[in-house]
Order: structure tokens, then C-alpha cells, then sequence
């Protein structure tokens, strides 16, 4: 093999590698749209905003909670009704997104909240992964999943 070709074949593989690692980063107007999302679904949670959830979450939608539980779609929009539930403070920040494929985004995050929900008071810091799904054009949150930060 000549020294072209090989460098040829060194910058087609480097280039390959670059275009791999971009696409799974997230592409840019998907990334600034699930962003969006992810601070209007922390807007809505705040305000338990029960016609966003109706709207954004999608069919088969499961939340995986900090404290250990699970939760339907269902179960979850029936906290946002539950007026026992409030917030006091929430705050996403870190917001990372990445694509894969046309119809599929993962953003992960940290989220620093203080809230009474189910009568027990909860103020903690978490890190999560919301999976979104493009559903004919629109795109809706599949599943959410917390997990806490160690307080040292």
C-alpha cells in the first residue's frame, strides 16, 4: 500500500468516525426542540399541568421515580391532578440530547426540585434520561427515569 492510500484511507476512516459520533450527539434542530420540551414539561410539572401531559406523553409512557416507583401514564397524570401535590422549586440544568435515527431522542439532565408529593416531602437533586419518540410529526415523551445524585 502506498503512503497515499493509506492516508486517504486514514482520512476517509477519521471522517467516518467524526460523522458517526455528530449524528449520535444529537442533530441540531431536534436537540433545540426535545430542549424546549424538557423545560416546558418541567414548566408543566411545576404547575401540574394536566393538558400538557395529555399532549406530550405518549402512549405506554412509564416514569421511573428517584424514590423507587414506577408509574403509567395514567397513575402519573392522576398525581398532576392530585392537588395534594405541590411544588415548591424545580430547576433542570445540563441538558445533553442525542438522536438516533429520524423518530428517536434521548436528553439526560440534572434536576434540582422541592416538592411534597403523596404527602411525603422530597427535595433532592437527580439525574435523568427522558427517551422521546416522533409520533406522526410530533414528538412525546416515552419514558422518564431518575435516579439520585449522592449528597456527600
Amino acid at each position: 500500500m502506498t503512503t497515499r492510500t493509506v492516508m486517504a484511507l486514514i482520512t476517509l476512516l477519521c471522517s467516518l468516525a467524526l460523522a458517526i459520533n455528530l449524528h449520535a450527539q444529537g442533530d441540531g434542530d431536534v436537540s433545540q426542540q426535545i430542549k424546549q420540551l424538557q423545560k416546558e414539561a418541567t414548566d408543566a410539572q411545576m404547575k401540574n399541568d394536566v393538558s400538557w401531559a395529555q399532549q406530550h406523553l405518549a402512549d405506554g409512557f412509564i416514569a421511573g421515580h428517584s424514590w423507587g416507583q414506577w408509574q403509567t401514564k395514567d397513575e402519573f397524570i392522576k398525581d398532576l391532578e392530585n392537588k395534594k401535590n405541590k411544588w415548591k422549586s424545580g430547576d433542570i440544568s445540563d441538558v445533553q440530547v442525542a438522536t438516533f435515527g429520524s423518530n428517536t431522542a434521548v436528553a439526560h439532565y440534572k434536576f434540582t426540585y422541592d416538592a411534597e408529593i403523596g404527602g411525603t416531602h422530597r427535595a433532592r437533586t437527580v439525574i435523568c434520561s427522558d427517551t422521546w419518540v416522533n409520533d406522526s410529526g410530533t414528538w412525546k415523551s416515552a419514558a422518564t427515569h431518575c435516579s439520585p445524585v449522592e449528597r456527600k
